[in-house]
């Protein structure tokens, strides 16, 4: 069922980038790449994507004004998002998720994340 699902990965970083589409791919996935959050949300209106991964940290337009511009858009509002990142309090990551769910995300992952579990927890948003 989560085969060929289409998957918007968004990171400005190249090598995240090239990591994470390859293990989605590998995976079944179809996957698109964005590289900062105007380009997300420009692929979101052409692709549809069934998942969107968001770095938070990148230039032109950060993924959290980018989420927040998704959500406000009735055609992407529905849109499945996960904030993939680098950015996050290893201290309290509740106050990261918190604040990723107030703007509709489903989920705040740390980069780093071993890719069996990436894919894993990709399948399980897919799901649900």
């Amino acid at each position: 069922m989560n085969d060929q699902a289409l998957i918007l990965l968004v990171d400005d970083e190249p090598d995240i980038l090239k990591l994470y589409q390859t293990a989605l791919l590998q995976a079944g996935f179809r996957v698109v790449t964005a590289t900062n959050g105007a380009e997300a949300i420009e692929t979101i209106k052409q692709k549809h994507p069934a998942l969107i991964l968001m770095d938070v940290k990148m230039p032109v337009m950060d993924g959290v004004e980018a989420a927040m511009k998704i959500r406000e858009n009735p055609e992407t509002a529905s849109s499945k998002l996960v904030f993939l990142t680098a950015f996050s309090d290893p201290a309290r990551p509740e106050v990261d998720l918190r604040a990723a769910r107030e703007i509709g995300a489903l989920d705040f992952l740390k980069k780093g994340i071993a890719l069996t579990e990436l894919i894993e927890k990709v399948k399980g948003y897919l799901a649900s």
